[in-house]
């Protein structure tokens, strides 16, 4: 015995169908390609929009080895130096670095990052309503540098010392100078950092020089105050008048030093002041004072000369020339007397050496032995710091020029040929499998969740009921020159494709009424025709049920239970006076049961008409005995009872019928019932007919041509309209 419907119904059938996806995918495929068309072009529409962008990439090479040019050998780089490149990435894209960018290249004036006036302000100023406020050069500036920083970037490759400089533009031309600007930017403060940490060591060094110098000057005057004080008793220890006469010379050759150092200062300064008489005084040479006084002479005629005559231009003329030759004299003086501070100098140096050496060559008394040496040993001190510092500030003065930065352009950017966004065939490609997958997804729902039924295999796999017949659409039948009903085709078209279907669709109730019944019951089978909404095909299938059951000699019954809107009598072209309604309302008081039946003249089924619509609650006159009684005596009299009922969606009547019926035949319309309504409905009918029956469905109003068995071009020999 077959599983119930309601076991059908709750547990699907496993496993993947790929003959199911595959109907699928062709019932849906306008849906697909249409949905993919529509998304590809709305991509296409938004990407032509899309405003190109055009990027450019510089590459610098970090070098983390010394670049120090005076070292004996430069130190290899090690892994160690990871943290530098990451933490000279982070340098180069840092605001202070784009705020240099954005000040040399003038960018604060650039149509792309420049501040721009918003349409609001525009309007505001055109009507005269406000004047748009400019910000402030700080806040412009970092403004731009804000919209810059946005349109840059900075990375490390990998692990390699290679950074790449990136810059994207609405102009390739601009990416490729951005990111050559950026990384020249970087590359020159770089340099500017490392000059700069010299150059603070320099004068931190210089400022030191000046005091090395006065210690030492200091011990220089100590050890002479030293000599000075106790010159008498080193003679007197030593019994030696040489250090007297040293003494004497190295005194008068400072002295001389000193004054030949004053007359420098003195005939320098006149000199370049022009006054020639000053000169003359300071430097005592006769070469200069003859000079002077020819100079004298020529201003006294210059002064008596009348102006404008020959006589004054020659003078004038003679004045330059001998003011000439007293520069030249003064000079050549001035030079003479530095050489001799030069040589007064080293005398005097001389002169300090051996007076040094000769005293600390005497045979001193112990104190003054001791004294001596502390003085001695902090002039050398301070003499070689003071060295030292000196040779410090030639090697930083020598650093500062010799600077090179630890980076450099490995590849400069160079102006891209395409834009690097938007990207049409990636988006294109991107849209157009969205658009699939979209497709896909609605092709999915419509077949499986929103929309109707178009495939007897989706209707079994939807609802879990087994389908046995497909009903196709076709005209009403033209019956002597009338117009008559779709169901005449089956006494007067019998052999048409509507009434071959039909007979498979009774062919699928009489098996299932073996399976619950077997194949000898004792009274007349009831078959319940059911939908979820109105319009599905519902009565025009119950009436053909009943005269294809009837044709074939099997004593029928069609009984009309709509009581909401019958339709059955509209279909027969009668107008019964009296109904299943006016039966079941009298209750005890109701009239036989013929004489409310009527005949179906075209094929001789019996049928229970409705003949008006109900105004009380009919699914009391269905749930009652009366109904019950009707069914069981149609049952002793007829071999088959067809309960044409009211749909299940928008009424209950159907549940209080279903228990009584043997066979639940659920008509599904083609393409237009909700699977969601069929589902539901379809599990009502469940839970309310009797384990023993049976639910099988059946597709309505089927599009001709569509599939299968019915596809009047592929069968055309098998079917006539007659």
């Amino acid at each position: 015995m077959v599983d119930p419907p309601t076991e059908r119904i709750a547990t699907p059938a496993q496993g993947v169908d790929v003959r199911g996806i595959l109907g699928m995918l062709r019932r849906r495929l306008w849906l697909i390609v249409i949905t993919t068309l529509v998304v590809v072009g709305v991509a296409g529409g938004i990407t032509a929009t899309l405003k190109k962008v055009y990027s450019a990439s510089a590459l610098v090479l970090f070098d983390p080895s010394s670049k120090d040019l005076l070292a004996d050998s430069a130190q290899m780089p090690n892994w160690s130096d990871t943290a530098r490149v990451d933490s000279e990435v982070e340098l180069a894209r840092s605001d202070a670095t784009i705020s240099r960018v954005v000040e040399a290249y003038g960018l604060v004036k650039d149509d792309e990052f420049g501040v721009q006036i918003s349409l609001w302000d525009k309007l505001l100023a055109f009507f005269r309503i406000a004047e748009p406020t400019m910000p402030s050069a700080d806040a412009l500036v970092k403004s731009v540098t804000d919209q810059v920083s946005k349109a840059v970037s900075v990375r490390r490759n990998g692990l390699t010392y290679v950074m790449a400089f990136q810059a994207t533009t609405q102009s390739p031309e601009k990416s490729a100078m951005l990111a050559n600007a950026l990384a020249e930017t970087y590359i020159r403060m770089q340099l500017e950092g490392k000059i700069a940490s010299v150059q603070t060591a320099y004068d931190v060094v210089t400022a030191r020089i000046a005091s090395a110098q006065t210690a030492l000057e200091g011990s220089e005057r100590a050890f002479d105050g030293f000599i000075d004080s106790n010159l008498d008793a080193i003679a007197t220890a030593t019994g030696s008048t040489k250090l007297a006469d040293i003494r004497r010379q190295l005194s008068a050759s400072v002295a001389s030093a000193d004054q030949m150092r004053s007359t420098v200062t003195r005939a320098s300064a006149a000199l370049d002041r022009g006054d020639w008489t000053t000169v003359s005084n300071a430097l005592a040479s006769d070469a200069v004072q003859q000079y002077e006084l020819r100079r004298q002479e020529l201003e006294k005629s210059l002064a008596g000369a009348a102006e404008g005559s020959l006589g004054v231009v020659d003078l004038r003329a003679e004045l330059a020339k001998v003011q000439q030759q007293l520069a030249t004299e003064a000079r050549q003086a001035v030079a003479g007397l530095q050489n001799g501070i030069a040589e007064a100098q080293a005398r005097s140096t001389d002169l300090r050496t051996e007076l040094r050496t000769t005293v600390q060559n005497s045979d001193l008394p112990a104190g003054l032995r001791t004294d001596l040496y502390r003085l001695l040993r902090e002039g050398e001190i301070a003499k070689s710091q003071y060295d030292a510092l000196l040779a410090n500030q030639k090697d930083f003065d020598a650093r500062t020029a010799l600077q090179v930065p630890d980076s450099r352009i490995a590849s400069p950017a160079v102006s891209p040929s395409d834009a690097s966004f938007p990207n049409v065939r990636v988006i294109l490609a991107l849209a157009a499998a969205m658009g699939l997958g979209l497709g896909l997804a609605l092709a999915f729902s419509l077949e499986n969740f929103v929309g109707g039924f178009t495939d007897e295999r989706q209707l079994e796999a939807v609802s879990g009921a087994k389908v046995v017949a497909a009903i196709p659409r076709l005209r009403p039948l033209r019956v002597n020159e009338q117009e008559a009903t779709v169901s005449s085709y089956v006494p007067h078209a019998p052999l048409s494709v509507f009434a071959e279907t039909v007979r498979r669709a009774r062919i699928g109730i009489d098996q299932a009424l073996r399976r619950n019944r077997g194949t000898s019951p004792e009274n007349g089978a009831v078959v319940m025709v059911a939908s979820s909404a109105p319009g599905e095909g519902k009565t025009t299938l119950a009436l053909s049920l009943a005269r294809t059951y009837a044709l074939s000699g099997v004593p029928t019954l069609l009984i009309d239970c709509d009581l909401r809107k019958p339709g059955v009598h509209q279909q027969l072209g009668i107008a019964p006076s009296s109904g299943l309604l006016d039966y079941l309302a009298k209750g005890s008081d109701a009239p036989e049961l013929t004489s409310i039946m009527v005949a179906d003249d075209e094929s001789g089924a019996q049928v229970i008409p409705g003949s008006r619509r109900s105004d009380i609650p009919t699914d009391q006159l269905l749930a009652s005995a009366s109904f019950a009684r009707l069914v069981k005596a149609a049952q002793r009299s007829f071999d088959i009872v067809i309960l044409d009922t009211a749909p299940v969606g928008p009424v209950v009547d159907s549940l209080y019928i279903a228990p009584l019926a043997d066979v639940v035949a659920f008509v599904v319309r083609w393409a237009a019932t909700p699977q969601q309504d069929v589902k539901e409905a379809m599990q009502a009918l469940s839970d309310a007919k009797s384990p023993g029956s049976e639910l099988v469905a059946i597709l309505s109003q089927q599009r001709s041509g569509i599939r299968g068995y019915y596809n009047k071009s592929k069968y055309a020999g098998y079917y006539s309209d007659r």
